[in-house]
């Protein structure tokens, strides 16, 4: 009986290149009273990675936002974004903790740094 290892791999790549690369199967859901629509991805405790929603327009795969579980931003780029009014509303519905003011976190200026571009995947191999 040994002990299982689990190895977390993030490979990190910009999205104006890859942004046609299939990452895995996404179910898009609407929201009721906007026209963008949302896909939720699970907590991960192996990567480890927060449950979180993805926001996307009603018909785009580009991304708007993303929101963890706890109201922070998911990625460093949404840091500053403030959540639609509605859209707050659904997703406190759902179990994220929208702040009052549905601004997600403080922005963060890079210099000299497109970060905005770039996005992980993770892949979790274990023993």
């Amino acid at each position: 009986m040994g002990i299982e290892n689990s190895y977390a791999i993030e490979i990190s790549f910009d999205i104006n290149i890859f942004s046609e690369l299939i990452l895995e199967h996404k179910t898009y859901q609407k929201f009721q009273k906007t026209q963008n629509r949302y896909t939720y991805h699970p907590e991960d405790k192996n990567i480890p990675v927060k449950g979180h929603y993805h926001i996307y327009p009603r018909n785009s795969k580009k991304e708007i936002y993303a929101v963890n579980i706890d109201g922070t931003a998911h990625h460093k780029s949404n840091r500053g974004f403030e959540i639609p009014k509605k859209e707050a509303m659904e997703l406190k519905k759902l179990g994220v903790q929208i702040p009052d003011n549905r601004i997600l976190e403080h922005k963060e200026i890079f210099i000299n740094e497109n970060i905005e571009s770039y996005t992980s995947i993770y892949i979790i191999i274990n023993d």
